[in-house]
């Protein structure tokens, strides 16, 4: 209903909107007073009764006393000149609440008719179409029976009928009047409303600025049509002006494009020397991390080998003593003895020293071949680790700080070990440049297990943690809070790539300052398995 509404004209809308107001207006009027008269035709009827009914029981009253039923009837039986009076009953009253029939008047039917019971109810009655009275009958105000008036609505009926008789032309006329003034008003609303709207159809589909709209009025209308003419001469000026500006734009487009396009040819080169710049940058990261290693593990393996060289020249110099005493004959048994404890000591001394650098070279021969090949072997993570952190034993036994690893002996992978180390060797070094203060004694924790075919491995320390907005760019390359101090920018920038390109996985980091810092690295074991071997 709303839709067709909103598909009608204004002048449709307008006849539609003033035909119904009126009719309402008109229909809402003659209802409430149809009804008012109603009620007052309907109050007349009901004190019609009452007077007659009062009538009748003060005449009825002598022949109730004397018991003289005959009386009564000749008295109801004037009644049959009221067509109204549907009948009359007559009931004495026996005892306390007990009445009995006595005498009556039917419309259909003058004779008397026995088995009259009395009925209790209220004293005014409206049922299917008649009036019902219930009365007493008093004698000096005592009840001696009640009278019982039924008449018929044969009056209302009657107004009824005639008011629908002499308002139906009423109504019918006054719908031809009220259409043809709407229908006027729609013209005389409509027609400028139509012109114009025809005009800006014109505008607006065919871009037509020489159409003008014909004033007629001088009302709302006729300022709409002068606002609308001086619109459209505004818009036809504009248009002018578009065309031209619309040529200078397409002239200025071509010139722009082939500036654009010298301008991204240098962009791509330069992109492309930057990527080369930032790769190099990258693997010089990776090689002053290796030489720093290199410089460490070396200086790592001179002490037990110092330590080896005098336990050597100890013990050459005990048995060039021995020898001499012996060629000489002087040499005694406790003497003999003293010199073979202290060869068996250098021994010892030179063994263990020389399984330390032999540990020492083992650890930096995997972890630095590993950084500087990319061939894919199977390894043993815990084993693994151990051994990188045997190859930082430079750099971390400078601190006091604790490094505690969780993970199970049985998780074994066959990938690139070289971007495990380069990752657990960064994020180690992060941590004693970044995290930890001088002097602070901190907990480096590193776990890994394996769920539904992914890897878990999780670095976390308990150091100053990260600023959220470091945070947020950590993995960017060249962020870093030591710039000027050796800091370059890279560390984190290349574990990032070495998780997400060379081992196909994800990395996060969680961190507040003061609570620490967590990296959470997932990778999937369908790229750290070989030849579907699972774990």
């Amino acid at each position: 209903m709303t839709q067709w509404f909103v598909r009608l004209g204004f002048g449709q809308k307008i006849q539609l909107l003033i035909n119904v107001v009126s009719m309402s207006v008109l229909l809402s009027a003659i209802f409430v007073i149809g009804l008012g008269f109603y009620g007052q035709f309907k109050t007349n009827l009901e004190d019609r009764v009452l007077q007659k009914s009062n009538l009748l029981a003060d005449a009825a009253a002598v022949g109730v006393v004397f018991d003289q039923p005959e009386s009564v009837n000749m008295l109801l039986s004037s009644l049959s000149v009221d067509g109204g009076v549907e009948s009359a009953v007559v009931f004495k009253k026996h005892g306390l609440g007990d009445y009995q029939y006595f005498a009556h008047y039917q419309k259909s039917s003058l004779e008397p008719v026995d088995g009259y019971q009395y009925e209790r109810g209220p004293v005014k009655l409206w049922d299917d179409g008649f009036f019902t009275l219930r009365l007493p009958i008093l004698v000096d105000n005592e009840e001696v029976g009640r009278i019982i008036i039924k008449e018929d609505d044969n009056y209302l009926s009657a107004f009824i009928d005639t008011t629908l008789t002499y308002m139906l032309p009423v109504v019918l006329a006054s719908m031809i009047l009220v259409w043809l003034v709407s229908r006027s008003v729609q013209n005389r609303l409509a027609a400028p409303l139509n012109q114009l709207t025809q005009a800006v159809h014109e505008v607006a589909y065919k871009q037509d600025y020489s159409k003008s709209v014909e004033i007629i009025s001088n009302d709302e209308f006729g300022e709409l049509g002068n606002a609308f003419n001086q619109m459209l001469a505004k818009l036809g000026e504009h248009d002018r002006f578009r065309v031209e500006k619309e040529t200078e734009i397409i002239r200025l487009n071509a010139e722009l494009e082939d500036k654009v396009y010298e301008r991204t040819k240098e962009l791509r080169s330069s992109l492309d020397d930057l990527k080369l710049t930032q790769q190099q940058l990258v693997e010089q990261e990776k090689m002053a991390s290796l030489g720093e290693l290199v410089a460490g593990v070396a200086h790592e393996i001179n002490t037990p080998i110092g330590v080896g060289i005098t336990a050597v020249s100890h013990m050459a110099e005990s048995i060039s003593r021995i020898q001499t005493a012996f060629e000489t004959g002087k040499l005694t048994k406790k003497e003999f003895g003293d010199m073979l404890s202290a060869i068996n000591e250098s021994a010892d001394i030179i063994g263990s020293n020389l399984r330390r650098a032999a540990d020492l070279v083992k650890a930096f021969k995997a972890v630095a071949v590993d950084q500087s090949s990319a061939e894919l072997r199977q390894i043993e993570l815990e084993g693994y680790i151990k051994d990188i952190l045997t190859s930082l034993r430079p750099k971390l036994k400078r601190t006091k700080h604790e490094i505690d690893i969780q993970i199970p002996e049985s998780i074994e992978l066959y990938c690139d070990p070289g971007a495990i180390s380069q990752i657990i060797t960064n994020l180690i070094m992060n941590s004693l440049n970044h995290a930890f203060l001088a002097d602070q004694v901190g907990h480096i924790s590193i776990a890994a297990n394996i769920k539904g075919g992914t890897l878990h491995l999780t670095y976390s320390d308990d150091g100053q943690g990260i600023d959220e907005d470091i945070l947020q760019r950590l993995f960017d390359p060249f962020v870093t809070t030591k710039r000027g101090q050796g800091g370059s920018g890279l560390g984190t920038h290349i574990i990032y790539n070495l998780v997400t390109q060379a081992l196909g996985g994800r990395i996060q980091c969680v961190s507040e300052l003061g609570q620490g810092s967590r990296f959470e690295i997932t990778l999937p074991m369908s790229k750290l398995t070989y030849h579907g071997q699972t774990h």
